[in-house]
């Protein structure tokens, strides 16, 4: 991992070239999760962008991790950049079921933050809405967050989250509605 170590300029042709030559090492993904809880900002950020791209690579390499990875959201004071990366894992990875009640309160939590940067509140939103289709009971929590911060003005990025977000949440109210029609009759 002396990789992410000293780098004065990170790149994602460097994030790539090292996933690329890394990704069928078991051992690297322990690695960057250990480099993640690093009280070095620069380096715990380097490592979770690598995780991240890791994870769009191999997903079930993240699946072991995903104890730590929701640790490190739980811990105070931590890099909005690394946060961001750690809940982009969460967007793009399969969530097994036993870790959905964690993340989803995790995200809720960031979701409502207005003090945190849009892309953490953005993909936070997005995990939201990824949860609420595996249990559609929850959607009515998130659909409360979207309601509040529509009463403000805010940046595109969240505009259009909110946008999508409640269009699918929509479909999962009409297919619970329409699953509900066929069975009365």
């Amino acid at each position: 991992m002396e990789d992410l170590h000293g780098v004065k300029y990170f790149s994602l042709k460097m994030v790539n070239k090292f996933v690329e030559e890394n990704e069928n090492n078991p051992k690297v993904a322990k690695d960057l999760m250990k480099l993640i809880f690093s009280e070095d900002d620069n380096l715990s950020m380097r490592a979770s962008w690598t995780l991240q791209h890791l994870s769009f690579k191999k997903p079930k390499v993240i699946n072991p991790l995903i104890p730590d990875l929701i640790k490190f959201l739980k811990k105070k004071n931590q890099h909005t950049g690394s946060i961001r990366n750690v809940i982009r894992i969460f967007q793009e990875i399969e969530l097994p079921e036993k870790y959905c009640s964690e993340i989803f309160d995790i995200c809720l939590k960031y979701a409502k933050n207005a003090g945190m940067p849009h892309a953490v509140r953005v993909f936070s939103i997005y995990v939201l809405t990824k949860i609420c289709v595996m249990y559609p009971e929850l959607k009515y929590e998130v659909e409360l967050i979207l309601s509040e911060l529509k009463e403000h003005p805010q940046p595109p990025s969240l505009v259009a989250c909110i946008r999508t977000t409640t269009k699918t949440l929509l479909k999962l109210e009409r297919a619970a509605f329409n699953t509900s029609k066929k069975q009365k009759h």
